[in-house]
């Protein structure tokens, strides 16, 4: 009987925890659990600020599907579309340096969007932590008070805030800009303008959604714009990633920062120097040596580089001015790559001829490379930080 009173009072004592502990997440009329585990200082996150946060992100499994462990904090920006519907709702709750659990509904976070590691209509939980809160002036609409509504034959409305006395971007060029997108209801989606630096696209090449890519093309060098994109040039019926509703008209206030002329790639001529092929079946050139100690793993590295297939060019970072940064050996360039990166030094200048099987493989690229595709990549090292 006394074991049987035991056997009694644990699972009378386990079902108190369980319903306390159920008992310590409160619920928002969105549907978001949450439980405070620590409020910070009266710093409170608004819209418009960026916060720097430490979180965890589990499914209801237990798997981790994302986490700044060992990475450290991220800054993020809160009213500008960067963030899930539950972030956005529970950050103004704690302060900076607070900290918030979170069980988060599919419809918060990411509803039917599928990524990688999250199916979709998931329930998600969130252990986050607020390090800390920059605040800055709100982002406002460009105003068209006065100015005249033009049409084009594609149902894009716009009006030319500022006009601009530069050149006008042709198809192929870079184009760097400053932007905010917006919902019907008055709510940021995306947004540059807090941003140190502008956003390149190359334009009329379809970086962009159909609406934007073809707006660009009418703004001079200088310019401010706002477009009215109507769905079926925006995100149509589908919307985006639990963000933008389906069949939503979004309006873009655009600033044309700058706009730098396509830069013409060709493949660097090797008549004349010697291949050199490694026991992989990698095959390289050496245009330059470059100078300093070899790259060794964990360097970071910045390269530009040009690669080809059958001659012609399916990508560069000389075309679209923005050269990659990679840490060797994190597989985040092609296999052939990585070994080639380890025969480098700062300054050099390699022509890496690169199998299949140390490149795309059997899956081949959505942009016009074949499965089983062999590639030359021209690299050119212009920094390495140990």
């Amino acid at each position: 009987m006394l074991v049987f009173n035991k056997i009694i009072t644990s699972v009378l004592c386990v079902m108190l925890f369980a319903a306390t502990a159920f008992a310590q997440y409160a619920t928002t009329r969105s549907g978001l659990q949450y439980q405070i585990v620590k409020q910070g200082n009266d710093k409170h996150p608004q819209r418009g600020c960026r916060v720097w946060v430490e979180y965890t992100g589990t499914l209801a499994d237990g798997f981790i599907f994302a986490s700044t462990e060992g990475s450290g904090n991220i800054d993020v920006w809160m009213g500008q579309g960067q963030l899930i519907k539950a972030w956005e709702e529970a950050l103004p709750m704690i302060g900076e340096g607070g900290q918030i659990k979170l069980i988060v509904p599919p419809a918060l976070g990411y509803g039917d969007f599928e990524l990688p590691d999250i199916p979709k209509n998931s329930t998600l939980h969130f252990d986050l932590k607020l390090i800390q809160v920059d605040s800055f002036p709100p982002i406002e609409p460009f105003s068209t008070k006065g100015l005249k509504m033009q049409k084009l034959p594609n149902g894009i409305k716009y009006y030319c805030v500022k006009a601009g006395n530069g050149k006008l971007p042709n198809r192929g060029d870079n184009v760097y800009i400053h932007y905010t997108g917006w919902l019907p209801d008055g709510e940021i989606y995306t947004s540059t303008q807090h941003s140190r630096n502008p956003r390149r696209f190359t334009a009329g090449k379809g970086e962009t959604f159909e609406g934007m890519d073809s707006a660009l093309l009418l703004m001079p060098e200088g310019s401010k714009y706002r477009f009215i994109i109507p769905q079926q040039l925006a995100f149509g019926g589908a919307g985006y990633a639990n963000r933008i509703p389906p069949k939503t008209d979004v309006t873009l206030d655009i600033e044309m920062v700058r706009i730098s002329r396509e830069v013409k790639v060709e493949k660097w001529n090797a008549a004349g120097l010697d291949t050199i092929t490694t026991a992989s079946g990698l095959r390289y050139i050496v245009f330059e040596p470059g100078y300093g100690k070899p790259i060794e793993r964990d360097n970071i590295v910045t390269a530009h580089y040009s690669a080809f297939y059958n001659n012609n060019l399916f990508d560069s970072s000389v075309k679209r001015e923005s050269p990659i940064r990679y840490p060797v050996g994190a597989g985040i360039v092609i296999d052939g790559w990585e070994e080639a990166s380890l025969l480098m030094r700062l300054g050099a200048r390699f022509q890496l001829l690169v199998p299949h099987n140390l490149a795309f493989g059997a899956d081949g690229l959505q942009i016009g490379l074949p499965a089983d595709a062999d590639v030359v990549f021209d690299v050119e090292i212009l920094d390495v930080v140990e």
